[in-house]
């Protein structure tokens, strides 16, 4: 058997937390953004040409989540990260936006609302995985965006630290 040994437990945490994203950022996926981390897995350092571009939306209207496959059977084990997001008012930059995020890898940043930064798809990058618009029917529906990207990955999402977060090319 495996010499996998469980070293610690998990502790009960402080009621000192909050649900949801404050912040998106997505740049490309490129190969050649090179990583490295600390002791607890953590990412230390991100070298990268890349721009990340700030995607911002209302309260409550993103959400993140990450669901883990593992077979016994042939010893794997991968997570699916999810990122849903709602954009407001349908308008053409938004939509050139979208019809580019469909062509392309990306890597993709969370900011939580408790303001921990989370890096998805960090080795094989995420990709959108549906998209919907709609003008609503009644005053008070949705006139915009449904996006959903999506990545597999080796490991649960990367945590950022702020410091390292504050070096990367970010734009409005």
């Amino acid at each position: 058997m495996a010499n996998c040994v469980l070293t610690s437990g998990i502790p009960l945490a402080c009621q000192d937390n909050v649900g949801g994203i404050k912040n998106v950022y997505i740049g490309a996926f490129s190969d050649s953004t090179t990583f490295t981390y600390d002791a607890s897995d953590v990412i230390a350092t991100v070298v990268s040409a890349e721009t990340y571009y700030t995607f911002k939306f209302r309260p409550q209207t993103a959400s993140f989540g990450e669901e883990g496959s593992h077979s016994v059977e042939n010893g794997t084990n991968f997570w699916t990260q999810n990122l849903t997001m709602a954009f407001h008012k349908m308008d053409a930059a938004k939509r050139n936006n979208i019809l580019l995020l469909a062509k392309t890898s990306m890597h993709v940043i969370v900011e939580t609302q408790n303001g921990d930064y989370w890096w998805l798809g960090l080795v094989n990058g995420c990709n959108l995985t549906a998209s919907s618009s709609a003008a609503g029917q009644s005053f008070g529906d949705l006139n915009g965006y449904n996006l959903s990207l999506a990545g597999l990955e080796p490991k649960l999402a990367t945590e950022l630290p702020t410091s390292v977060f504050a070096l990367l090319t970010i734009a409005a």
